[in-house]
């Protein structure tokens, strides 16, 4: 099969990669001209540049595609309205639109789970369950990305492509940039603690077993045109992701606990304050974090089970472990260059 991979140079975009080649497919990624692509390059990967907010530069890159696969945004809880609107939004109608037009039979797009209204957290999450509504002061990662899938949703309603969504929760494996560094710099810092008692309940998932999701729900026959959660059924509380990533650092985990409201306050206080003194970098704590840490994620993702046959394989601490041990190599290897 043909494929397209937007966001391919990315966290879970490297992983559909992967397991694309392995299934003897071939890929074509998209690339902005300014990204590292040596990866793909070793891999033989053809690569086109293209830049999502540039609908002409993406029509070469659709043409004799099979299946496109999207999971390029901003990924980010800080940053300008403008960044998430042209990247999210702006790019996902541009990819689907210059998908549609070269006559691609399927499109993947990859949302998140912070689509769902927050309320709705505690209980248990399906498909079904209300999206956000009312999106707060900054809240921009999330209202763009449910704007995005909305975009989705109305070329799903129209066909002839067949537009499958799905939504992962919080990825953890090889090349992750985000959730193991900064845990591991928290842990580190003279201001470790939980969030609450940190008993919750996270929306773990291995980047491997969502890239196979990913591919499950682009090439059934009975995905087309369904949303899909995608996170692991293994419980994982915030207590026990700061403890292995504690354990396979040498750091010691928090002795501390930090109110919920108490950090919705700081963060808060936090964001106000960059924003007054017009900084861009990003505060030391934002609301984004204290929700994707502090809330209780009781996701169901036995839709893709039972309709596609979708099974996480990857435990927590093992894709801790796969990450950690990528990371130690890329340091290795940059030394040694």
């Amino acid at each position: 099969m043909r494929v397209l991979v937007t966001g391919s140079t990315g966290f879970l975009g490297s992983h559909i990669v992967d397991q694309l080649l392995a299934r003897g497919d071939s890929v074509r990624a998209l690339a902005r001209p300014t990204s590292d692509t040596s990866y793909l390059a070793e891999r033989g990967v053809e690569i086109v540049t293209g830049d999502l907010a540039d609908l002409a530069s993406l029509r070469p890159a659709v043409q004799d595609i099979e299946a496109v696969y999207h999971t390029a945004a901003k990924v980010s809880d800080w940053g300008p309205w403008s960044e998430f609107q042209s990247a999210t939004i702006e790019g996902t109608r541009n990819v689907l639109k210059a998908a549609s037009e070269a006559g691609a039979p399927r499109f993947l797009h990859v949302s998140t789970d912070g689509v769902y209204a927050l309320s709705t957290f505690g209980a248990r999450v399906t498909e079904e369950s209300p999206l956000e509504k009312r999106f707060g002061w900054l809240d921009y990662y999330r209202r763009a990305k449910l704007a995005a899938e909305d975009e989705a949703r109305r070329y799903a309603a129209a066909g002839p492509m067949a537009v499958t969504i799905v939504r992962p929760g919080l990825l953890l494996g090889e090349r992750d940039a985000a959730v193991l560094p900064g845990t591991a710099a928290f842990l580190k810092s003279r201001a470790a603690m939980y969030l609450g008692r940190g008993r919750n309940r996270l929306p773990y998932v291995y980047a491997g077993d969502v890239a196979a999701a990913c591919i499950l729900a682009a090439t059934s026959d009975t995905t087309a045109g369904r949303v899909y959660n995608v996170v692991s059924d293994e419980v994982v509380t915030q207590r026990d992701l700061f403890g292995t990533i504690a354990a396979a650092t040498g750091l010691s985990a928090p002795r501390r606990a930090l109110p919920v409201r108490l950090a919705y306050t700081m963060a808060l206080l936090m964001e106000a304050w960059c924003v007054l003194r017009g900084r861009r970098s990003r505060p030391a704590m934002t609301r984004f974090g204290v929700h994707m840490l502090a809330l209780n994620y009781v996701e169901d993702a036995s839709k893709l089970r039972r309709e596609a046959g979708w099974a996480p394989a990857v435990p927590m601490a093992e894709a801790v472990r796969r990450s950690l041990e990528w990371h130690r190599e890329r340091r290795a290897r940059q030394v040694g260059g």
